[in-house]
């Protein structure tokens, strides 16, 4: 890899979590669509999961010396072809119920972009495996609900 391509996607690894994690605190604030649109995994909240999913890829950023480059590699590999799996779900949820929460998708669009940005890098048959593991764990685990205000 180039320099610059390298730099570029150290910069993203960063900027892009850093971007997750104030959407979503954004998103808990929220006082109006996304207010009424709620849902668990596993009984913990999803802000609670997108927090700490955001966290644990920005902790993957920091310097350890090569001596965990490959764990490291293969971890991003799972956290973020597993969150891709579970968009599917989440997006698949919006779709059915035909309510759409911006903030819900952006966090998706940011989910599939660090997939790009770090696909070159990850292992083929890990990332299938996550992607599985994430459709499969929110299919079955995840618990949506749109609340009415009337």
């Amino acid at each position: 890899m180039t320099g610059k391509m390298d730099k570029i996607v150290r910069a993203g690894n960063i900027l892009l979590p850093l971007a997750g994690l104030a959407l979503v605190i954004y998103y808990m604030t929220c006082d109006t669509d996304c207010l009424y649109l709620q849902g668990t995994l596993l009984g913990i909240d999803l802000e609670v999961t997108g927090i700490l999913f955001m966290i644990a890829l920005l902790a993957l950023n920091v310097p350890l010396g090569d001596r965990f480059g490959k764990a490291r590699v293969s971890l991003r590999t799972v956290l973020l072809a597993s969150a891709l799996g579970s968009e599917v779900i989440l997006v698949h949820f919006q779709v059915v119920n035909e309510f759409y929460c911006p903030y819900c998708v952006a966090f998706g669009v940011l989910v599939l972009a660090l997939c790009l940005l770090n696909a070159k890098f990850m292992k083929p048959y890990l990332a299938l495996a996550s992607f599985a593991g994430g459709v499969l764990l929110f299919h079955f685990f995840f618990q949506g609900s749109i609340i009415a205000l009337f």
